[in-house]
């Protein structure tokens, strides 16, 4: 028996249907992704920023005492917020563009000049008494350890004057920079030393959320 198969459809015709009949399974599979993304992306970013030595520091240890942050808990974690309700999404649904299906999904997490948190008052400690305010953050991040405060230093020890009662800088024979170990310029900083902590872990993320 022979059996003759005609197909009527043009290659064009058949690749438009095949088209149409997959674009719901795939805007269905980048909600999916984009949903999983959203809800877990966030949670590892936030890990990996206060599990750094710098943010440990800060709440409750020597920074916090070489910076004079009263209130340190408030501060920084009003700032490590600022960063989360900074992240953003973009997603561009999956759509018919020509022969092919295509669609968008990025997120941005950190400002790369970390403008959105430097101008926050909490990236600031104010000495009403003296008449001076203090950028600490912008000399935790980007300064590294150049000279802040020539010819003082930060000396540990109870003291009425201080802003936290527990360090006060005197005269010296050295000067103040941000310590070594915690110092941040632009490009290697608190921030980007957690992102880097962090991108295994996005990684396995993404790789689950996008797996087919």
């Amino acid at each position: 028996m022979k059996l003759n198969i005609k197909i009527l459809e043009s290659n064009s015709e058949i690749e438009s249907r095949l088209l149409k009949a997959l674009l719901n399974d795939c805007v269905k599979f980048m909600n999916k992704a984009k949903s999983t993304v959203e809800q877990e992306l966030k949670s590892i970013i936030y890990l990996a920023i206060t599990n750094r030595p710098e943010y440990i520091s800060l709440v409750s240890g020597s920074l916090r005492l070489e910076f004079g942050i009263p209130d340190a808990n408030i501060k920084v974690t009003n700032i490590v917020d600022r960063w989360m309700a900074n992240i953003n999404y973009t997603y561009q649904k999956p759509s018919i563009q020509g022969n092919k299906i295509k669609g968008y999904f990025s997120a941005e997490l950190i400002r790369g000049d970390f403008s959105d948190v430097l101008e926050m008052s909490d990236a600031m400690v104010v000495d009403s008494l003296r008449g001076y305010s203090l950028p600490w953050l912008e000399w935790l991040l980007l300064d590294g350890t150049k000279t802040i405060v020539p010819r003082h230093n930060v000396v540990v020890a109870p003291n009425p004057r201080s802003r936290t009662g527990e360090a006060v800088m005197r005269i010296s024979t050295s000067s103040w920079s941000v310590p070594s170990e915690y110092a941040g310029t632009i490009s290697d900083n608190w921030i980007t030393r957690a992102i880097d902590d962090a991108s295994g872990f996005v990684e396995d993320l993404l790789e689950r959320a996008f797996k087919i």
